[in-house]
């Protein structure tokens, strides 16, 4: 009976396990869409009101709190270390230019760079939407198969 209990924690976890993989793979599509639409919230904020990107991200819409992370207030920085872990290389590298770069040109560069820079996150955003039914279910199969595997060689 322990046997059979024990097998059953060990299918358990392996099935827990492929859906925290499956939960994770769709957050990291949901913070690269919060960043897309921080990019063009800042966007709009810079052609109306030309305010510094500490401002705006102070006045965060409220559909953006996914990025905000554990240390109030907030800023680009913090937000990007907080969500790094949800962000690919290239996705996280050209948020962190966006962030060297900006305030350090013209009103009119600043907002080409930024339509630059939503282009480029929208395609990452594409590859990954494109990657993530690939992704999550081979996660969850390893998952599965190391649970079921381990129960066999326990058994």
């Amino acid at each position: 009976m322990i046997k059979l209990i024990g097998g059953l924690m060990l299918a358990l976890t392996g099935v827990v396990l492929a859906a925290s993989i499956y939960r994770f793979e769709q957050k990291k599509l949901k913070v690269i869409d919060a960043f897309i639409a921080l990019l063009f919230h800042i966007k709009g904020q810079i052609d109306c009101f030309c305010l510094p990107l500490c401002d705006i991200v102070d006045n965060m819409p409220g559909g953006l709190e996914i990025l905000r992370g554990r240390r109030l207030p907030s800023d680009f920085e913090s937000m990007l270390e907080d969500n790094k872990i949800y962000l690919d290389e290239e996705s996280y590298r050209l948020l962190e230019c966006f962030y060297l770069e900006f305030g350090s040109m013209y009103r009119e560069e600043q907002l080409r760079r930024c339509d630059y820079y939503i282009e480029a996150l929208g395609e990452q955003r594409r590859q990954l939407f494109a990657d993530l039914p690939a992704r999550a279910k081979i996660g969850g199969a390893l998952c599965i198969c190391s649970a079921i595997g381990l129960l066999i060689i326990l058994w």
